[in-house]
């Protein structure tokens, strides 16, 4: 099972590969265009990036963090960050990818052992599994992916476990 994780956002984290094999997985981002608060624009560039990066990967799965909103935030950034939840299910449902949402304390606490952690503490847990993350969005991704993997295969699991862990150089 090829799983792709993502961490929806103005700049989105991924991370995709099979998850149950033990190969390590890819971790990268993308920054989608400024737009302000032209909502529509920005949800077809992220359709345009999104669409032909899963036909490329082929997934079978596609897990995505869901968004959450700071208590203080503008109209057309709640609905692009819900916009893209929605896109992504539609691509999903056209190409028939399964498709499934996390809560974000769940995939904190797959990376790092606590649903409370922090931006440095995540960044901090996948260093731990030898990835190199260039932002946060690629640790969420990472933790996303892991999420993805216990659910679907426990018994896979383990191997992905911090204690068990050993990645070859």
């Amino acid at each position: 099972m090829t799983a792709l994780a993502l961490d929806l956002a103005t700049q989105t984290g991924f991370c995709f590969g099979p998850a149950d094999t033990g190969e390590v997985p890819t971790l990268g981002h993308v920054r989608m265009p400024s737009t302000g608060p032209d909502v529509g624009r920005f949800l077809c560039a992220w359709q345009d990036w999104l669409e032909p990066k899963v036909r490329e990967i082929e997934p079978s799965l596609l897990i995505f963090e869901a968004p959450i909103l700071p208590a203080q935030t503008q109209m057309a950034t709640t609905r692009k960050l819900q916009g893209m939840a929605g896109v992504t299910e539609m691509v999903c449902h056209r190409l028939g990818i399964e498709c499934a949402e996390v809560a974000t304390s769940q995939v904190k606490k797959a990376l790092t052992g606590s649903g409370r952690a922090d931006k440095e503490q995540m960044l901090a847990a996948a260093r731990r599994y030898g990835f190199t993350p260039s932002c946060s969005d690629e640790a969420d991704a990472f933790g996303i992916w892991l999420c993805a993997l216990r659910l679907r295969h426990p018994t896979q699991a383990g191997r992905w476990d911090p204690i068990n862990f050993q990645r070859s150089a």
